[in-house]
């Protein structure tokens, strides 16, 4: 399995670069040493092997300490520091640790430890193939943050279907998202296993746009995994293109919906670039289908997200859970082995059910399959996909509800002709003699969900309804 493919590759490697963020690298075998030194610091310390909180940002002692909770059989939840304290508060009531890496065990305490220079080799694996690998927490509907559960089974089979469509060897792999969101687990574990350099994009460096082209140039990568989102963002200046990246061969995209603008932007830039369009919520461990582009897009189907990976099923299902005829649309239900072990705790137990006798996973995607390939459509709820990262609307309405001075709210997606999310906006009705401004407003949520989260807001007097007597959020957007 993939930490026996880990371990040999951190003691081969040696000097070859491994990790670099901020212009500073670190070789294979500094991460060996660190990873050794954690690991037996964590057997140490955490007899009883409870679940292990790693906090901070990107930094190489987070990637250090995936691998050791993971050698040493102990279940890690990343937390980006960006999150806000009183989020992390909730999420640490939840795991309750006996360890937190970068919180209760100092940055310093931490850098201290995997420095030391005496280590020792590791040479046992204790994590089983049904144990819980990460927990991973993603918006939730109540307001509360949810975490899933993702095995070693889980993601082994991920990672090494990964392997199989990108074949990706001994590059530079470029990383965009946080520690702290799913889409990260693709570059994290692809970089180790291909015997690759893990490339890292900042925070700080995503705020200039500068440093990030210049960061994507001195990187050297052939592979970036992203969301359509940052390539957007990257494709709104021209200077994007083979002469900035000459050795990027392929993009991996996972996270939201991939238009064809994008493709075909891509490809006036890059002339031999592969495009790999993907699907798959994190509660089945990053994706499950895969679809290669190679070529420009000139038809108006949409683009597919693909061909199911083989150890999982997908069916598209009516509201009595039979399966559709082909092509007609429906919700998409998961089985097979990245199917994951489920939320923490008794939260929404409903989404994971048994079909046909096996394990499966409720999306609330809708979708349809067209000649064995997989088309999405749209949810069928109030959660969006915005800029990569997975949103409940109701999240953001419950947390907004908190804020003693707000009577009502409605959280809206604004969307474009294509169906993609542009902003989120919260329309509020303030309490009487309440005197707040929409900054203030946004200040104050903004201390309760992550930025990624944090809408537009817009105080009415009241809200528009509809003929159904329900608030009509079209008019809503309409007058924004």
């Amino acid at each position: 399995m993939i930490l026996d493919d880990i371990l040999k590759i951190l003691k081969k490697r040696l000097s070859d670069k491994a990790y670099t963020l901020d212009n500073e690298s670190y070789s294979y075998k500094q991460l060996y040493k660190f990873v050794c030194n954690i690991y037996h610091f964590l057997l140490k310390e955490n007899k009883e092997k409870r679940p292990v909180v790693v906090y901070g940002h990107k930094e190489i002692y987070m990637k250090a300490s995936f691998i050791a909770c993971s050698l040493a059989g102990m279940t890690y939840i990343p937390i980006d520091e960006s999150i806000p304290n009183s989020r992390v508060e909730q999420i640490i009531k939840q795991v309750n640790p006996l360890l937190s890496i970068g919180k209760n065990i100092s940055k310093e305490k931490i850098y201290e430890i995997m420095n030391e220079e005496n280590y020792s080799e590791i040479h046992n694996i204790y994590l089983k193939p049904d144990d819980i690998y990460y927990i991973i927490f993603t918006s939730g509907s109540t307001g509360v943050p949810k975490g899933v559960k993702v095995t070693y089974k889980n993601l082994d089979s991920c990672i090494e279907w990964l392997k199989n469509i990108t074949k990706i060897d001994k590059g530079v792999i470029i990383n965009q998202a946080n520690f702290s969101f799913d889409l990260s687990v693709a570059d994290l574990y692809l970089s180790l296993v291909s015997q690759s350099e893990h490339f890292i994009i900042s925070n700080d460096t995503m705020l200039d746009f500068n440093k990030i082209f210049e960061q994507l140039n001195k990187s050297n990568a052939n592979f970036m995994v992203a969301t359509p989102s940052f390539v957007d963002l990257l494709l709104l200046d021209k200077s994007f293109n083979s002469k900035l990246m000459p050795n990027l061969h392929t993009i991996l995209f996972c996270g939201e919906k991939l238009l064809k603008t994008t493709v075909n932007k891509l490809y006036s830039r890059f002339n031999d670039i592969k495009i790999i369009n993907s699907y798959g919520p994190t509660e089945c461990t990053f994706a499950v289908t895969s679809y290669e582009i190679n070529n420009y897009m000139d038809n108006d189907e949409n683009i597919p997200v693909g061909v199911t990976k083989k150890d999982v099923n997908i069916y598209i299902i009516d509201e009595n859970r039979n399966v559709v005829e082909e092509g007609k649309i429906g919700e998409i239900l998961i089985t097979g082995e990245s199917v994951s072990d489920g939320y923490l705790g008794d939260i929404q137990k409903s989404s994971f059910i048994q079909y046909d006798g096996v394990k499966a996973y409720l999306t609330g995607d809708l979708g349809y399959i067209k000649n064995g390939v997989l088309y999405y459509k749209e949810r069928k709820d109030k959660q969006i996909k915005f800029k990569g990262y997975r949103i409940e609307l109701t999240d953001i309405e419950n947390n907004i509800r908190k804020l003693n001075y707000i009577d009502k709210v409605i959280a809206v997606a604004n969307k474009n002709k294509d169906n993609k999310v542009i902003n989120i906006v919260a329309f509020v009705i303030l309490k009487e003699n309440i005197n707040k401004s929409e900054l203030e407003i946004r200040y104050d949520l903004k201390k309760k969900i992550p930025e990624y989260m944090c809408p537009k807001i817009k105080i009415v007097s009241s809200f528009p309804l509809n003929n159904n007597g329900k608030c009509d959020e079209k008019k809503l957007l309409e007058e924004f």
